[in-house]
């Protein structure tokens, strides 16, 4: 396996490379970026929470919206106005938190361009919810100019999607798989009503796939099926447990369900790299990431034992 990273002693992993691909002749037109890589809730003060910008032909696609999405944006180079559709893969808070900050401050900026946003089932209504907490913003006196502004409602709309849906952004064609990440029981009424959705992007350069979060998926497995690069979450239930537990941020009694969810409903390293290896992609990024640095090593190594491509832990604002 080769490895890359700039955290540090990682080079025992081999060859260290730098991800960003544009350095290379033949590099892809299309652009990923790391906006965000924390794993919530916890915050880090080096990673902004989860989000990704997907970039090709004039397209700038904002994946995931956590927490300071719009400041990680423009440290990318890329101003708000210029993000023309936003792609949610599940609505906990550290996905969508900084959904508010992007409407709120395109609206306040007279932006109007219009702005698709796609999302599982609830989307909606979380869309609706934030603009409507823009409300109290217009009614105060100092806010007079409002009547020059076009409404809200006007500039965004919203696409609820589920399984296997498809649809194109430009030259960007989009599918969305359901995975394991909430792991209702299947047929139940919460499994209709909340879906966590992972994504494939195929463009005419290459394939991308962006896991979300999940479990281990079968049907993950398959949207990854020969991509050139997964993006994948990762998670070790044991650290992220012991994070909590530090911060006392939840009572004791329901430890035990946490550490279930994590083992259950995201990835460890060793599952991240028999996706990586049974889907056949051409190389790994991990996001979604509050493994410490000397933690990784030994990541690194779980996730080689099945996995021999190209793996990158992920950094904020590494574009691949």
């Amino acid at each position: 396996m080769k490895f890359s990273s700039a955290r540090s002693g990682l080079l025992a992993f081999g060859l260290a490379l730098a991800p960003i691909h544009a350095l290379a002749a033949d590099a892809p037109k299309s652009v990923y970026v790391t906006l965000g890589t924390n794993s919530g809730p916890i915050p880090n003060p080096r990673r902004a929470e989860p989000s990704n910008l997907l970039q090709y032909g004039g397209q700038n696609i904002l994946v995931d919206a956590g927490d300071a999405a719009s400041w990680q944006l423009v440290k990318a180079g890329v101003d708000i106005s210029k993000v023309q559709t936003v792609i949610i893969s599940h609505l906990h808070f550290d996905h969508t938190s900084g959904l508010y900050a992007f409407l709120s401050l395109r609206y306040q900026a007279f932006v109007t361009d219009p702005v698709t946003i796609y999302g599982p089932p609830g989307t909606k209504r979380v869309v609706d919810a934030l603009i409507a907490g823009m409300a109290p913003n217009d009614e105060t006196p100092s806010a007079l100019w409002s009547w020059m502004k076009t409404a809200p409602e006007k500039i965004y709309t919203v696409v609820e999607i589920g399984d296997g849906a498809k649809f194109s952004v430009g030259e960007v064609k989009v599918t969305a798989a359901e995975n394991s990440h909430y792991g209702f029981a299947p047929g139940s009424e919460e499994a209709k009503k909340y879906v966590s959705l992972s994504y494939r992007f195929d463009m005419p350069d290459r394939s991308i796939v962006f896991t979300g979060d999940t479990g281990p998926s079968a049907a993950v497995e398959k949207l990854a099926a020969n991509a050139d690069l997964l993006v994948s979450e990762i998670m070790d239930p044991d650290i992220a447990l012991a994070r909590i537990e530090a911060k006392r941020y939840v009572p004791f009694f329901v430890e035990g369900s946490i550490k279930t969810h994590f083992s259950k409903e995201h990835l460890s390293p060793t599952e991240v790299g028999l996706l990586a290896s049974r889907a056949h992609v051409k190389a790994l990024v991990l996001t979604h990431d509050a493994l410490p640095d000397e933690a990784i090593p030994q990541a690194g190594k779980e996730i080689a034992a099945n996995y021999k491509g190209l793996v990158t832990f992920a950094k904020d604002l590494d574009r691949f």
